[in-house]
């Protein structure tokens, strides 16, 4: 008797695990030694912060296409043509094209410029404003030159829940704008406008102000902010100008954010200028406007755009140099080319500056190691999936999702794209307190199958994870899922949070919580090979 149910317990394991053999298959091969190998490594000093660009970043891109080679992914990047030499050719080397798992492409870095030059011409005469005394500029994209009429608009805001329109009675159509920073009614909380906006729960940022302006033909953004004196940030003799967490000094150390990265496809910035309250009032002059009386009347929700006189001269100046820049492919061929999924993370970080390495264990070495871990699982069931899998690693993410921007602007079978997969930090505890177990998933809304199937997964495999779900109408925030959803396909994103080492050098691989890191990719492996076998549950 006792060996009849051997017998019918054998018979029931085998019938369970011969209907899904890849799944635990894949399973078998996840574990902390294979993660925790290659994080150590991907997350060195050796690679120097892996800033996008540099040789760091390059060994690190080496490193994970070799990966993808090992476990025989095949190559989704750009064509290589070997050509041999003479030498060669004696040596019997051949002519040969193939396909590699770089897809390489180029970003334009720039840096900041000491040449910056404004100037007001009125009544024959010409007013020339200093750079960091009556000006500043935030960032300048490239070399620019242009003279047109300026006009004030107010806050530059408009809102037709409360009837208001600093753009109503001008046209700033190839002209240069003139604005009040913030919005009607800060300066008074008792004021219509401050109540009005408050209870209506309005927010409008800076960068909203400027898309609304440059949409509406701005060639640029002059803007004062009566809450502060903004000279005090140009000062020239403040003992010690820097002074920060890790560094007190005179000198400026040298930081990844000095530099900014974009495509060349990207559409270019108007300049957006700050400017002291002396360059404002001069700006104004002879108007009929004064900046009290200005704030007023916004106050009570009553505009006072004008187009002013004179005309403003604008010449502003950026160091650029182009960077070859490199995202990762690789592709597990499934039964149906024409529906693709997706799964990537960015493999690039802050580099190093001042003889710190910012080595970027959990950002984003816990997220690369999480592809390339699923990637080899996908391979070692030896099954071919019902949809193709591509295993994606962007580069440049840390400078403007660039990687993953250019693969979602030149990738022909976008289209057939059904799912993205998105990993951004996840082998961390958000605090010292926090649960280890927490992660967040956020997801497409409409697709609650992807967190019915997280949750089974959960529980049929017990992965001990505390899973708080977000669903987002459209899921364009935050990480390389951006451009996914832009482009309307589902996606889900695993993050375990913030922490105090985030973007600092001590974001270090002895901090990462391995198990927690480990559950969320087998709970990644288990949903995307259910969903690449299982194309509906996402369809």
């Amino acid at each position: 008797m006792r060996n009849f149910l051997i017998g019918i317990l054998l018979s029931l394991s085998f019938m369970a695990s011969s209907q899904n053999p890849g799944k635990e298959t894949g399973l078998r091969t996840i574990n902390r030694q294979v993660i925790q190998s290659q994080l150590e490594f991907l997350a060195s000093d050796w690679m120097e912060g892996r800033e996008a660009g540099t040789a760091g970043n390059y060994l690190a891109g080496d490193y994970l296409a070799s990966l993808f080679k090992l476990y025989q992914l095949k190559p989704a990047g750009d064509e290589m043509t070997f050509t041999p030499n003479r030498y060669q050719k004696l040596l019997g080397a051949e002519f040969e094209k193939s396909m590699g798992y770089f897809q390489k492409f180029s970003a334009v870095e720039v840096s900041s410029s000491q040449e910056q030059f404004i100037s007001l011409f009125r009544d024959k005469k010409e007013i020339q404003f200093q750079y960091k005394n009556d000006f500043g500029i935030s960032f300048v994209s490239r070399n620019q030159q242009f003279k047109s009429n300026l006009v004030f608009v107010g806050y530059g805001f408009q809102n037709d829940e409360l009837g208001y329109d600093d753009y109503k009675n001008v046209n700033i159509e190839g002209k240069i704008v003139l604005r009040l920073a913030g919005l009607p009614g800060d300066m008074d909380t008792n004021s219509r406008a401050s109540l009005s906006i408050s209870e209506k729960k309005i927010k409008v940022s800076a960068r909203e102000k400027n898309t609304l302006a440059f949409e509406k033909g701005a060639l640029a953004v002059l803007e004062y902010d009566p809450s502060k004196n903004v000279q005090e940030e140009w000062s020239a003799n403040k003992a010690f100008y820097f002074n920060e967490a890790m560094y007190e000094g005179a000198a400026k150390p040298e930081s990844f954010y000095d530099k900014k990265l974009r495509l060349p496809t990207d559409k270019q910035t108007p300049p957006q200028i700050s400017i002291s309250k002396q360059m404002f009032e001069d700006l104004l002059f002879e108007s009929g406007v004064q900046a009290e009386d200005i704030i007023a009347k916004a106050a009570d929700l009553k505009t006072s755009s004008v187009e002013l006189r004179g005309e403003l001269k604008i010449d502003v100046h950026a160091h650029t140099r182009i960077l070859g820049l490199r995202n990762i492919l690789g592709v597990v061929e499934g039964e149906n080319p024409d529906k693709i999924m997706i799964v990537g993370a960015h493999y690039d970080h802050l580099g190093k500056y001042n003889g710190q390495v910012f080595n970027g264990a959990d950002d984003n070495g816990s997220g690369v190691v999480a592809v390339t871990t699923i990637a080899k699982a996908f391979m070692e069931t030896r099954i071919k999936p019902k949809c193709t899998v591509i295993f994606a690693l962007w580069d440049g993410e840390e400078r403007g999702l660039l990687g993953s921007r250019h693969f979602v602007e030149t990738f022909e079978d976008i289209g057939k794209t059904i799912l993205y997969l998105n990993f951004d930090m996840v082998g961390r505890n958000g605090s010292p307190d926090a649960p280890g177990n927490k992660v967040a998933m956020i997801y497409t809304k409409a697709y609650q199958n992807l967190v019915e199937t997280s949750k089974a997964n959960m529980e049929d495999f017990d992965l001990n994870l505390d899973v708080n779900f977000s669903g987002v109408e459209r899921p364009v925030g935050g990480s390389d899922n951006s451009g996914f959803a832009q482009n309307d396909i589902p996606i889900f994103w695993f993050h375990t949070g913030g922490h105090t080492d985030y973007h600092k050098a001590s974001d270090h691989v002895e901090l990462i919580n391995w198990q927690k890191l480990e559950s969320i990719i087998k709970l990644s492996f288990l949903n995307m090979w259910e969903f690449a076998n299982q194309p509906a549950l996402v369809e």
